[in-house]
């Protein structure tokens, strides 16, 4: 409300009327008449006019507000809905500008996911991703397969609907890399997951000719995350005119020594200018190939919705296509995420208490499950990065 009130006085002058028209508006009322009536008659006319007067006020309010009502309504109805909502959320598509700031969300959105998928303090390599909904003997042992994959995704959904923008700061270089890095992804419990990128930057070309720009960057290095080492590429091209632009950006990280299985997230971006209009799609692509087979492809995109903020996820595996949207919220001081969607065939809704260690699942039917979840603190990279 109070920056309602604050708009409507800064625009005050352009949308309210001006003097000419609060003139013509009292001459259609006819209180410039009866106010000169009263002059020259020196009182003469009071008894005929004293009862009209309130109902002439309360018309010429009326006719007022009904004036600015007409100025401003198509002025909120341009305006879009504000965004990030309530609850702070942002996107942090928005943020992905140039190719550090790529690499640093590839890095981070690809650790979490690697995090999640394997066993708490395991030094192997992760599992594969799945939200897969596989045959189960009984309802318990369904459910709990369920959980468990979907549990796999919630780093990433944590950090994609949180209040922070992901951090990054430079570290001492390691491991023969020219570069070093520390990313925080963000949380909604509190605390962020810290990851380290170690990488050598590679300038492929680039050039500039009237408004036509295009620039490529690659990198190769190793991604540390809970304390596992992950070698890592990627590519950052970008070409841009004045009708719009179009890029092919990568990252991916190995997860065995033939580097044959690796998560790879892609951005999808498309940007068209059509009669004085651009039109923006963006979204991430994770895909999972296990001895160079695809075995699984995830897709990341924010809608907006009442103005509200919402993450969906669309997973495609073994010919199945399987979609929950997310959307983070409080309850009772909780932070909570309330998700809905398709899987297995079927609709689901249920809520998740994001919990110290815990993921807290409560479904529809009463139904719950807890799964682990990995504390948002620091890797276990402690190296000497406070040296430099």
């Amino acid at each position: 409300m109070k920056d309602i009130k604050k708009m409507l006085k800064e625009q005050a002058q352009n949308v309210l009327p001006d003097g000419r028209v609060k003139e013509d508006i009292k001459r259609e009322l006819g209180i410039a008449e009866e106010k000169r009536a009263l002059a020259l008659a020196h009182g003469g006319e009071k008894a005929a006019g004293g009862r009209r007067k309130p109902i002439v006020i309360l018309a010429a309010g009326l006719l007022a507000a009904v004036l600015l009502c007409a100025v401003l309504l198509p002025v909120f109805l341009r305006k879009k809905p504000s965004l990030p909502g309530p609850s702070g959320v942002g996107n942090l598509f928005a943020e992905i500008t140039d190719a550090d700031s790529f690499y640093a969300y590839g890095a981070a959105s690809v650790g979490a996911l690697l995090t999640s998928a394997a066993e708490p303090q395991a030094q192997a390599a992760p599992r594969a991703l799945s939200l897969s909904f596989p045959a189960a003997e009984t309802a318990s042992a369904a459910e709990d397969v369920r959980v468990g994959t979907v549990n796999r995704y919630m780093a990433l959904v944590e950090g994609l609907l949180s209040r922070d923008s992901i951090d990054t700061s430079a570290v001492a270089s390691e491991y023969g890399y020219e570069y070093g890095m520390r990313i925080g992804f963000g949380s909604l419990y509190g605390g962020d997951a810290l990851y380290t990128l170690y990488y050598d930057k590679i300038f492929r070309g680039g050039e500039t000719d009237g408004d036509e720009r295009e620039e490529n960057y690659a990198i190769a290095g190793l991604l540390v995350a809970d304390g596992v080492q992950y070698p890592v590429e990627g590519n950052y091209e970008t070409e841009s005119e004045r009708e719009g632009s179009e890029s092919e950006l990568y990252f991916k990280a190995y997860t065995d020594e033939a580097r044959t299985s690796y998560i790879e997230v892609e951005q999808e971006y498309e940007s068209e200018k059509e009669d004085g209009e651009t039109e923006t799609e963006q979204e991430y692509v994770y895909s999972v190939y296990e001895k160079g087979e695809l075995i699984e492809r995830t897709t990341a995109e924010y809608e907006a919705e009442e103005g509200e903020l919402e993450l969906v996820l669309t997973i495609e595996k073994d010919g199945v296509r399987e979609r929950l949207k997310f959307e983070s919220g409080t309850r009772n001081g909780e932070s909570i995420l309330l998700a809905s969607g398709t899987i297995g065939g079927e609709n689901i809704r249920f809520t998740v208490y994001i919990r110290e260690g815990t993921y807290h699942y409560v479904f529809e039917d009463g139904s719950y499950s807890d799964q682990g979840r990995h504390d948002r603190d620091d890797d276990d990279d402690d190296d000497d990065d406070d040296d430099d």
